[in-house]
């Protein structure tokens, strides 16, 4: 067997190879990051050897598997085995504990004072890689062990997929907002005064918080509610609270999006929350759609179907 041969045999070498061009990326960023940041607290200097660990972790394993697609004795031994199920969990953990560390304002890496992106390679390739790890556990479980995540929520029920993005990005909302105003509105911030942010700013933070919350809850029991019916159950009580949760989602997040991402907003620099403030006002008005589409259809085929029993 050639390498190229093993190399094509694997169903996920194109993820590994991606993998490791945002880990490369990810390290110079970083390591950059570092050596031209303006904080120089004990506690910032620590996790920024933090991020630089992590982000060498990632470097040396994606390399190492990338490696061994070139090489089919060696590859039989972790690739597709439990082994490379396990690297890639670890993987998952180190990019998320990376995200986390470099998004926050107090250690001076991929954002700055205000929040706002300083280090686009950084921010962007850290948040690539880390959905490349997603990507990566998928197609681990759906090839190795049979389990096809996008396929069950496809099948399990309508709109599914949707609420569990809501889900996922409400409680980035929540987070961001929540950091946020610790950073800059606690009393133990550990930024300078001249950081320390207005009475205005703290409001929206807060504002995110509780519109973060609500988003999260809601979808995580609709979701809740769905998994545990059949998707040719029919339940009428249930698509009216799509309707009517989808449509206070929506309307919540309209209402706030324009306070969260304002000039005096926690959301006005391009940063985690911004993406997740706009991209839960996306997912909640493409529920809302979604409702509507299957209502009207219902609607459609009752009017139909009394026509043609008063025709008969």
């Amino acid at each position: 067997m050639t390498a190229t041969t093993a190399a094509s045999t694997s169903p996920r070498f194109g993820y590994w190879v991606a993998f490791f061009i945002f880990s490369t990326i990810t390290l110079g960023a970083t390591i950059e990051a570092q050596a031209h940041t303006d904080r120089l607290s004990p506690a910032a200097q620590s996790n920024q050897r933090y991020a630089v660990a992590c982000a060498t972790i990632l470097f040396i394993l994606s390399t190492m598997v990338v490696i061994l697609h070139t090489k089919p004795l060696l590859s039989s031994i972790i690739l597709g085995t439990k082994i490379e199920g396990f690297i890639i969990l670890v993987l998952i953990t180190f990019w998320t504990a990376l995200v986390a560390i470099v998004s926050d304002t107090r250690h001076g890496l991929a954002t700055d004072s205000s929040g706002s992106i300083a280090n686009g390679n950084l921010y962007y390739f850290s948040w690539a890689g880390l959905v490349t790890g997603v990507a990566l556990l998928t197609s681990f479980l759906r090839s190795e062990i049979g389990f096809d995540i996008g396929g069950e929520m496809r099948n399990r029920a309508e709109r599914l997929q949707q609420w569990v993005w809501a889900g996922m990005l409400g409680l980035v909302q929540m987070g961001s907002s929540a950091r946020l105003f610790d950073n800059h509105c606690g009393d133990q911030s550990g930024l300078g005064e001249a950081e320390i942010g207005t009475i205005t700013f703290c409001k929206r933070c807060q504002l995110g918080i509780v519109i973060g919350i609500f988003t999260a809850i809601i979808s995580v029991a609709i979701v809740g509610f769905k998994l545990g019916v059949s998707r040719n159950a029919k339940l009428p009580w249930l698509f009216t609270a799509e309707i009517v949760l989808s449509g206070m989602i929506a309307g919540g997040q309209a209402g706030s999006v324009g306070f969260i991402t304002g000039q005096e907003g926690p959301a006005a620099p391009l940063n985690n929350l911004y993406y997740s403030s706009w991209g839960a006002l996306a997912i909640g008005l493409v529920l809302v759609g979604s409702c509507v589409e299957n209502w009207s259809t219902a609607k459609s085929s009752l009017r139909d179907g009394e026509e043609g029993v008063s025709l008969s």
